[in-house]
């Protein structure tokens, strides 16, 4: 992790910067891992201001403060990262969580005459004219992500594929673990 840290009008006591790496450390436990950290000080009139940006492989934290006090702003600042690093996991989550009670299949084969079967683990299953057998798999998001957000859901769902919105594209997509393990990415251009 590398910690810019800027100031105007006043310099950074060195205790003060072990406080804010270690406070940081303790972030990127929840968060994941910190690519990059900026920590902005400022001495205003009878106030410090402190902006704090981090940015991890999947998300950006931003938080600032201004008190009169230097430390108390530095720890209000931390505070609000630690607990926006919280709500951001809870999220992923809800989000995991969510995809495995949704159907992969579900919105893409809607079209054909199915018959809705629940199996014996409780997964459900549809059956063809010809008793054929498909697994409904729940494994998409309905919001728009990154490529790189779907390969991190597919890793942790355990499925063979995810399908989902690409948000720098606004098309429809799915990645899906290949023959040799690798993973392959569709994006039809409709």
């Amino acid at each position: 992790m590398s910690i810019n840290f800027s100031t105007k009008n006043i310099k950074i006591p060195g205790a003060l910067k072990a406080y804010i790496e270690k406070h940081l450390h303790d972030i990127e436990k929840i968060a994941g891992a910190i690519i990059d950290a900026e920590v902005i000080i400022h001495e205003e009139k009878l106030s410090f201001k402190v902006e704090m940006t981090l940015k991890t492989r999947l998300n950006s934290f931003y938080a600032e403060d201004r008190n009169k006090l230097l430390k108390q702003a530095v720890r209000n600042t931390l505070t609000t990262l630690k607990s926006q690093a919280k709500k951001n996991k809870e999220k992923l989550k809800e989000e995991k969580k969510r995809a495995s009670d949704k159907g992969f299949f579900k919105r893409t084969l809607g079209f054909m005459t199915w018959e809705k079967n629940e199996a014996s683990e409780g997964n459900k299953t549809l059956e063809l004219a010809k008793s054929s057998k498909i697994l409904i798999s729940e494994n998409y998001s309905v919001k728009p992500i990154s490529v790189e957000e779907a390969v991190f859901f597919l890793r942790e769902s355990g499925e063979n594929g995810y399908m989902f919105v690409n948000a720098e594209t606004n098309r429809l997509a799915t990645v899906f673990f290949g023959e040799n393990g690798s993973i392959s990415l569709i994006e039809p251009n409709l």
